[in-house]
């Protein structure tokens, strides 16, 4: 349905749209890690071990994914390449579906239960954290993970935040590709444009998968006795697999008909939210659909989202997201974007949409940093700035306050208005020193700042301009 056009490798414009990201975030230089990671940065390869052509999103340190790719898999390879069974320690991985259809086959190694799920377009795949699984048919879809799951633990290493156990060894047609086929048993963590791996050797022997597995269906058994569960999703079958092995929790298999469109009239656009539970890594999945006729009668509230990232990859159309809306205390920055492009908004920045587009949009239930947003029932939150008008009474009665607090459950059907923890942001002024001779004797005043005094090793204000590509007319404005 979405068609996302990957280029194999980055071109001249491509490097243009990088220099001007780097403008645009450097007017706010404490905030570290990449606003908007375009589709053509994204990295080429192709994995031996799913024989998939992946394009890898190069994400950082302070991101709080482990992962972020695009991928594209081909039926034929069903029967010449299939799939190596493998299995992620510590995280859930998620496979939101664009285009094809294709199978789940969960389990069937190491004491689990085999579960099967047929998925198709704008289905989101959940592969649960430590459970074997392949896949099967033709599809391309994202693929990406969280870099610390719900439970705290970090996925592989910091810079290796991609874990994967291979449990199998499928027959490849060419010599080459078997003799790069990971051996049984092998954890290999790789980086975050899957360009590099750290392979820390054997865990499983293939005489111990099996070993020592006491009756699993009678402890599966149990659970379903015990357990109660969120059914998350309406088809019948998929929930009975599921039941299979019943100490996983949490569905496969997520349908487009689970995550009905809503109107949410803070953004004035249509959503629909997949329903995720406690133990997905990840805390909201929305599919969002915005109209540019919205820019004229309902505009963008601005919100930030505190100490979590929320990421937007661009499925279709084109738009603009301007950074610090309604803020005072940082610049705005501002960006364009097109289908393929992954839009990250840093935690706790003010930011605002426009533009007619459809975009999935998620963010993690922990950050990099160890902050957990919100609480198990309500892990979306935001902070509003402003509250743009609406064409209608019921609509304007819908939006909030600028200086609300909200926490809101992953399906957003509940809003938790939190007393405000701000009374109001502004700039400190700090900058008053040359009003106090007396306490700072050597405070220069607002006209020497223009140019640093001869051999100060302090940049001057003209100097760091230019150096930014920026310049100052005679009036003190700021020009690019």
């Amino acid at each position: 349905m979405y068609k996302i056009d990957m280029s194999p490798a980055r071109q001249e414009e491509d490097r243009k749209e990088f220099a001007g990201d780097m403008r645009e975030s450097a007017k706010n230089p404490l905030v570290p890690g990449a606003r908007i990671i375009r589709g053509g940065a994204a990295v080429s390869v192709y994995d031996n071990e799913t024989a998939c052509r992946e394009w890898n999103y190069p994400l950082s340190e302070v991101n709080d994914l482990g992962i972020f790719s695009y991928m594209e898999k081909e039926g034929v390879t069903d029967n010449c390449r299939p799939w190596t069974v493998r299995m992620h320690p510590d995280v859930t991985v998620y496979y939101y579906i664009l285009e094809g259809r294709g199978t789940l086959i969960l389990g069937n190694a190491m004491g689990a239960a085999e579960e099967r799920f047929e998925f198709g377009e704008l289905e989101l795949v959940i592969v649960p954290r430590e459970v074997s699984y392949r896949m099967e048919g033709e599809w391309k879809a994202i693929c990406f993970h969280a870099r610390t799951s719900v439970y705290g633990s970090m996925a592989g290493t910091v810079r290796f935040p991609h874990p994967v156990v291979t449990l199998d060894r499928p027959e490849r047609p060419e010599e080459g590709e078997t003799a790069h086929l990971k051996t049984p048993g092998t954890y290999t963590c790789y980086n975050q444009t899957k360009t590099m791996e750290r392979s820390l050797g054997r865990i499983l022997e293939a005489e111990e998968i099996h070993r020592d597995q006491m009756e699993p269906e009678a402890v599966n058994r149990l659970y379903r006795e015990i357990t109660p569960v969120d059914p998350q999703t309406s088809v019948m079958n998929n929930r009975k697999e599921a039941e299979k092995n019943a100490s996983v929790l949490g569905a496969r298999v997520l349908k487009r008909v689970d995550a009905p469109p809503v109107y949410n009239a803070n953004a004035g656009l249509k959503q629909s939210s997949y329903p995720l539970t406690w133990t997905d890594d990840i805390a909201i999945c929305n599919l969002a659909e915005k109209s540019a006729d919205s820019d004229r009668d309902r505009p963008f509230d601005s919100h930030s989202h505190p100490d979590i990232e929320e990421y937007k990859f661009i499925l279709a159309g084109s738009g603009s997201v301007t950074i610090g809306e309604g803020d005072e205390t940082c610049e705005r920055e501002y960006y364009e974007f097109k289908a393929g492009d992954l839009v990250i908004l840093p935690r706790g920045l003010a930011h605002a949409d426009a533009g007619g587009y459809t975009a999935l949009y998620f963010h993690a239930k922990q950050s990099v940093f160890g902050k957990t947003p919100g609480d198990s029932l309500y892990p979306h939150i935001a902070y509003v700035y402003t509250r743009p008008p609406r064409p209608t009474k019921e609509e304007e009665e819908a939006l909030n306050d600028p200086g609300t607090f909200i926490k809101m459950n992953s399906r957003e059907t509940y809003n938790v208005y939190c007393p405000n923890p701000i009374v109001r942001v502004e700039k400190n002024p700090t900058d008053m020193t040359h009003l106090r001779p007396d306490l700072f004797p050597q405070a220069a005043s607002p006209a020497d700042m223009q140019e640093c005094p001869a051999g100060d090793c302090r940049e001057s204000q003209k100097q760091h301009h230019e150096r930014m590509g920026l310049w100052l007319s005679e009036e003190g404005e700021e020009k690019r």
